[in-house]
Parts: C-alpha cells; structure tokens; sequence
C-alpha cells in the first residue's frame, strides 16, 4: 500500500467541465485531453466522468495510451493527438482509434492498409498556423486537402489546429492563427470535405478567444482546475482536482548546529523536532522545493527543510508540537496557497502541467 496518495476530486472535475460547457454553449462539443495519464492525475476515472458528462469523444496523446483505454472498455471514439509511426497501423485499425494525420502522405499510408482490411477509418487532419510543430504547413493546406479528399477508405471527422500563444492576449500570434485556419476551413468547404468537428480551442483559446471554439473545443489544463493564465472574468471559478498527501513516519529532535540532508544545506540555529515525511523527487516532490516549499499539517504550513531526497524530505515541526509518528501532511492542492500547484511551479521554475505529470508511478491515484 501506498503512503504517497493522490486523491482525485470527481466532483471538482465535473464542474470544470461544466464550466467549459457555460463558457462555450451547449453546442460545442467538449473533447476532453486526457492526455499523458490525464496530466498525471489518472486516465480511466476521468475517462468514465468526462464520457458520463457527455463528452464524445477522449483525447489522449500516443497509441499506447489509446490501447489502455480500450482494454479498459472504453468504447468512445479515442482521437490520438501526438501522431504515429507506420508500424502502428494495425494497433490503429485493431483498436478503431482515431489517429490525427499531418501530411497527406500519412494518410495514404492509412487509407492503403484500411482499404486491405476492408474497413473505413475516422481520422482528424490537423494544419499548423503557426505553432511550428505538428501540421500540414499552411502553404501546403489545399493541395493536402484535394489529396486526402481522394482516399476512399479515410472519413475526415475532424478538422483541427493548435493555437501557441493563447494564455497572451496581448499577442497577435492567436489571431493571426485563427484568420489562417479561417481560410483553411474555406478550403475545406471548397473541396467539399464535411468533417463534424472543427477545433482549434486548448484552455487558453476556451477563456481568451471566443472566435477559436467553432463548433468543438480541447480543454486541458483548465479541467483539472488550472487556469493556463491568471483569469480575467472573475465570475469563472476552476477548482483544483488533486490533492497530494503523505504521512510522517518519523520524528527526531536535534540540537542546534545539526546539518540535515544531503549536503546539509540546512544547519539548525537551535534544537528542533524534524519529521521525516515519505515521498521525494522519484514520486515528482520536486528537489527544487529543498528549503522553500512546505507541507501542510493540520491547516498549519511547516517548511522544508534541508535537500529534498528521492524516497523522503524532513520539515520543520517547530509549530507543530503535537505532531506524531503516522501524522497525514498536505503536499499538494487547494487547501492553502503554500502549496498550491502554482507555488510549487514558480519555485521549480516550470508550469502546473509539469507539476501534475511528474507525480511518478508509485503515488496511489484515489478518484472519488
């Protein structure tokens, strides 16, 4: 049994989802990304929700996690988002997923094998505007367009693009991305493809720009109740859905003058009780939290002391004398901003969303 826990908030989840819902209408479908173990938080509870909440379709990023979850019995449409080598066609065609295609060449790779097993395939043809990453080069969009209309065996379902700089609304770089996937969709329709959905919105498009959501958005980050960017409508509430705990499973006092960790970056200026709480950077409990980040001990934050190490980290109990052997602490959540998912990102120096996907394999997901 795991010490380390990470609970999953079920019902934080479903209002986020809600609230993507109110934002966009009732008329834009929600392609929920579930990618990366939904971010670290656990894939196949928030699969079920997001399906139950009607969602209908999941998006996660390789095959192999498309495999996962059709083991798990999600019949849904699964949309592959970060691409495919050609030794993954069959996995594709087994599994009915629906890969994403960014090069027409691609898609004749996959019309070739879904015409010899005798099957149609739904497949999303994603156009880069300007990310610079995955995507048929604007330039190249139509001539793409006119080739993939050809394939017998491919039903376009999707449209899609990704926007860069959405969390920016002083930047022109998402405008400038949506008027190119605008004359993109105008090829579309000229060539006569009909795809059902057309998406461009990741959390930043869903809260800054309206004109990206078209008729189906990809919410994200937001889902798991981080904003990309501070929120400027303050009537939208996002709720954080995990919480992550541990347990103290030792205590010591130790005279001033004691070194505590590796290095001894922290020297005692008097006597102190110190716990031992376990879980370190193997389970994501950044080291760069060594001596700035805290835990929370009945509602009260105690420091970090000392270099964060890979099973364990001390803390300081000076303000908690009452503390015992066994005692649950708060690494994680909503509960106080001391450790919050955003005090733990700007004293890493990275995102929320790295945050989430470092939690590691031993950490005990409990969606509820």
């Amino acid at each position: 049994m795991s010490t380390i826990k990470a609970l999953i908030d079920l019902k934080a989840f479903r209002h986020n989802l809600e609230t993507v819902r109110k934002i966009t209408g009732e008329d834009t479908a929600i392609l929920p990304v579930l990618k990366a173990d939904a971010y670290g938080h656990g894939v196949l509870p928030l699969a079920k929700e997001a399906l139950k909440a009607g969602a209908p379709a999941i998006c996660i990023g390789t095959i192999d996690e498309g495999i996962e979850l059709r083991k798990a019995k999600i019949a849904a449409p699964i949309i592959i988002l970060d691409g495919f080598l050609d030794e993954d066609i069959p996995e594709i065609l087994k599994r009915r997923l629906t890969p994403v295609v960014f090069s027409a060449d691609t898609a004749a790779l996959l019309n070739r094998a879904a015409k010899k097993d005798g099957k149609i395939i739904n497949v999303h043809i994603k156009f880069d505007t300007g990310m610079s990453r995955l995507g048929i080069p604007f330039t190249d969009a139509e001539e793409s367009i006119k080739k993939i209309k050809r394939l017998k065996n491919l039903k376009v379902e999707g449209i899609m693009t990704h926007l860069a700089s959405s969390t920016d609304t002083n930047s022109p770089q998402t405008e400038f991305q949506i008027g190119r996937f605008d004359k993109i969709i105008e090829m579309v329709k000229r060539n006569k493809l009909t795809p059902k959905w057309i998406h461009s919105a990741n959390s930043g498009g869903i809260l800054n720009f309206p004109s990206s959501h078209y008729n189906a958005v990809r919410p994200g980050i937001m889902l798991y109740g981080i904003p990309p960017s501070p929120l400027k409508n303050k009537k939208i509430e996002l709720k954080p859905i995990m919480t992550l705990t541990s347990r103290i499973i030792s205590i010591k006092t130790l005279p001033s003058g004691e070194g505590i960790g590796y290095n001894a970056t922290y020297i005692t200026p008097r006597s102190k009780r110190i716990g031992v709480v376990m879980g370190g950077y193997a389970d994501g409990v950044k080291r760069l939290l060594s001596n700035q980040g805290a835990v929370l001990w009945n509602n009260k934050p105690l420091p970090v002391v000392g270099n964060i190490c890979m099973d364990n980290f001390m803390i300081d109990l000076s303000r908690a004398p009452e503390a015992v052997q066994g005692d649950e602490v708060i690494l994680l959540g909503p509960q106080h901003e001391k450790i919050s998912s955003q005090i733990w990102a700007e004293m890493a120096t990275t995102i929320p969303y790295e945050i989430f996907c470092d939690i590691g394999r031993r950490v005990e997901r409990i969606a509820k």
